[in-house]
Formats: C-alpha cells, sequence, structure tokens
C-alpha cells in the first residue's frame, strides 16, 4: 500500500519538472503558451499583423488567486466568446503570485498545460503589498523582444469588452497614458486615481516602473490609490483618459443600492463592469451583450433564453 504515495509524489515531482523547463527555460518566469485561449486577438493576429492592419496591441493580465479555477473558467468562456476586435490584439492573461500549496501546484500546472494563458509572478499572494508593481515591473522584460502599446491590470470582478477597450485606446496617447475609471468621481482632480476595476498604461509608464526599484516598497494604501500616486511622484500623470459611464459596477433593479456616478445599468457602449461578484450577475451580464448567440438549434436540445428553460 505504500507504494501509491510513493508514485503520486513522484509523478508530482515529474509534471513539476516538465512545467519548470518549458515556463522557465532561462531560469525566470515567462507568458506561458503561443496561443493561449484568453488572447483574444491572437488566433487570427498572426494573418492581420502580416497585413499591416493592426493598429493597437494590447496586454491585460487579470489579478486573481490560485485557487479560483471556476472564476478563470467562466473567464476564459466569457472572453474566447467576445467579437474579434478589429485592427487590434488583447491578450488576456491570468495574474498569479508564487504557487505554493500542494493542490494548486498540479492544479494551476494542469491549467498552463491546457490553456497557456497564467503569468506566475516572484512575489506572496497579495492584493496591496506589492503585487500590482511585481507585474507592471515584470512585463517589460517578458515581452522586450515584442512590446504592446498598452498594458493594463484588472480584477477576476470585472468583464472588459475588448472590442470597446480596443476602441476607447486607438488614437490616444502612446506615452505617458493612463486610461481607465477616475474614482472618487467628480471630486478634487488632484485626489483622483483610476479605479482597481480595470486601468491601462501605456509601454513606457510600465517600463518606467521596472525601472524605478523603488516603488517595489511604496504601497501604504490600497494598490489603485498607491499606482495613481507613483504616477503623480513620478511626473507620468500626463495623458489621463476617464471612461466614466462606459465603466461602471454592476446595478440591477434588484439591488438595495441606488444608481450613481460609478454604479448603473448595463449601457451598449460598455467598456468594462466591475462587481460581478456572484454567478447571476455574470450570467445577466452575459446575456445583456449576447454572449450566448452563438447558440444554435439542436436535437440534443431544445433552448428558450428569454424564459430560462432548457429541456431536451
Amino acid at each position: 500500500m505504500a507504494t501509491r504515495p510513493i508514485s503520486l509524489v513522484l509523478l508530482t515531482v515529474i509534471l513539476l519538472a516538465v512545467i519548470y523547463l518549458v515556463a522557465f527555460p532561462d531560469g525566470g518566469f515567462k507568458l506561458f503558451g503561443s496561443s493561449p485561449s484568453c488572447a483574444t486577438g491572437s488566433t487570427a493576429s498572426s494573418a492581420i499583423q502580416l497585413a499591416g492592419a493592426v493598429d493597437v496591441r494590447v496586454l491585460i493580465g487579470i489579478v486573481t488567486v490560485p485557487g479560483a479555477y471556476e472564476r478563470r473558467a467562466l473567464l476564459r468562456l466569457a472572453y474566447s466568446l467576445q467579437p474579434r476586435p478589429v485592427r487590434a490584439v488583447v491578450d488576456v492573461r491570468f495574474v498569479l503570485c508564487a504557487v505554493d500549496k500542494e493542490e494548486d501546484r498540479i492544479l494551476v500546472s494542469l491549467e498552463i498545460i491546457a490553456h497557456g494563458d497564467i503569468l506566475v509572478l516572484d512575489c506572496t499572494e497579495n492584493m496591496n503589498d506589492g503585487k500590482t508593481y511585481a507585474y507592471f515591473s515584470a512585463v517589460p522584460r517578458l515581452f522586450a523582444g515584442s512590446p504592446y502599446d498598452y498594458v493594463g491590470k484588472t480584477d477576476d470582478d470585472t468583464y472588459y469588452r475588448v472590442a470597446s477597450l480596443a476602441d476607447s485606446l486607438r488614437g490616444k496617447a502612446r506615452r505617458d497614458a493612463y486610461h481607465g475609471y477616475l474614482t472618487p468621481c467628480h471630486w478634487r482632480p488632484e485626489k483622483q486615481y483610476m479605479s482597481g476595476m480595470g486601468y491601462v498604461v501605456s509601454w513606457d509608464v510600465a517600463e518606467w516602473i521596472a525601472a524605478t526599484p523603488a516603488l517595489r516598497d511604496d504601497h501604504d494604501d490600497w494598490e489603485d490609490v498607491n499606482f495613481g500616486g507613483w504616477l503623480r511622484k513620478g511626473g507620468r500623470y500626463k495623458n489621463v483618459y476617464n471612461e466614466e459611464p462606459r465603466m461602471y459596477d454592476y446595478w440591477d433593479r434588484e439591488m438595495d443600492n441606488d444608481v450613481n456616478c460609478f454604479r448603473h445599468e448595463h449601457t451598449p457602449d460598455t467598456v468594462a463592469v466591475h462587481k460581478l461578484k456572484d454567478r447571476l450577475k455574470w450570467a445577466r451580464t452575459l446575456h445583456y451583450f449576447n454572449a450566448t448567440q452563438g447558440l444554435r438549434p439542436s436535437k440534443m436540445y431544445n433552448v428558450d433564453l428569454q424564459n430560462n428553460i432548457y429541456r431536451v
């Protein structure tokens, strides 16, 4: 009976060794895979780039934790089924710190093999204690040979509509750009910052963060507050693009909260929706944006989405 646990340990070691050799060939971490499932522009991007049509390239990092398997599965579906952005490449990656639990080491390794869309940073998992710095400072090194125009960070309860995001960035400054939802809304401009629901900066800002190690320990507040403070102190708070009301928190008529400047019903020109904390909010959001439009009649099922009825 002792051979079973020994075999399991051996299998674990072999699997992690393979992942390490594939993912860390130079002794560091890197972006996994060449055609990840969440790279919304990747499958068509090669042909588009050869034709010279791509005019904006964006990397979005979804900050999440190793154990959030169901949320990552949902996000993969939500992003992979979105319409392709026109003349744009928007690559979406999940951002984790070091994976230390036994079950997560194995299961995250399987995700990496299957999907190739996970970036593992050299940090201890946290929200406001340096993970944002670790992400933005790593990106310029990882993609030095093929830089993006813009680099973004978002939460795993936010749904970006990638075509709208690309359109909102098209024609914007490519230096010292800071894009998102300014909060507190309609307040003192000198105190505002982009909400952590999702913000995007130009590539040069990410390079500046990577070249400014003092920022590593400059985090005495919420991560989005700190990030805005970095840009102000570093003289990079210049080309600021506020996407209100196209970026907002989720709201529906069953909620007790009132509509306000940052929380309202869905709109067709949405860039991002935040506070999708449960399946129902995700389902209603995806239904509003016609995520199920690819569902076709079949003898395997009958479906009436309007009445939420599925029957064989």
